[in-house]
């Protein structure tokens, strides 16, 4: 079986959430990686890190979201 290892660098997107409290709300966003769309209109993607906590971006995890959540990051 053939694994590729992905780091918070090979990031291409940026993937916007909330967060829900009771009333309070808070608004962030995490570095990810597309490795997929499918055809429902959702992309498979890789996510760096846990939720705005500094300090976890080797946490890595896939999630399917919706095109719309993400932006693209601006290469330099």
């Amino acid at each position: 079986m053939n694994e590729t290892i992905y780091s918070i660098d090979d990031a291409t997107h940026l993937l916007h959430c909330k967060h829900c409290i009771c009333r309070s709300r808070y608004e962030y966003t995490m570095k990810c990686l597309v490795l997929k769309k499918t055809k429902s209109g959702k992309c498979k993607i890789l996510v760096f890190g846990n939720r705005y906590w500094k300090g976890y971006n080797h946490i890595q995890r896939i999630r399917y979201v919706w095109r719309s959540k993400l932006t693209e990051l601006n290469c330099k």
